[in-house]
């Protein structure tokens, strides 16, 4: 079984690289012809800016295998996971449909779930022994 801290890095890369393919999709969408550059370009920037924002947040927090995290890690960052799952939803239907609710739930669920994010893993860091 490995070390929790190594699980959590783990995840720590999982939740950022999800979103960021998840963001490609209207840009690939784009390229495509299926909608237009400004629409793909509204959803895929934020996500991948916030995507490469909680990666290096992450690897900001890791201390490595020196300490482990404590036992309400996965509680801490559930949260965040789920909103910015929902995130990389919208710009998956974003890639397939152009309503300006996809574009304004995405922006409230990426930010919230970034907030959130990153307020988990400073719980976390602050908490590992």
């Amino acid at each position: 079984m490995p070390r929790a801290s190594a699980i959590l890095r783990l995840l720590t890369f999982a939740v950022p690289t999800a979103l960021a393919m998840a963001a490609v999709q209207p840009f690939l969408g784009a390229l495509t012809g299926g909608m237009g550059m400004a629409w793909a370009t509204s959803l895929t920037g934020p996500a991948l800016i916030a995507a490469v924002v909680i990666f290096a947040a992450a690897r900001i927090f890791d201390r490595g295998d020196v300490v482990q995290p404590p036992w309400y890690s996965a509680w801490a960052l559930l949260p965040g996971a789920f909103l910015l799952a929902g995130a990389a939803a919208m710009c998956i239907f974003g890639a397939l449909v152009e309503l300006p609710a996809i574009r304004l739930a995405m922006w409230i669920l990426l930010s919230a779930g970034a907030v959130s994010w990153l307020t988990g893993m400073a719980l976390v860091r602050a908490g590992s022994r």
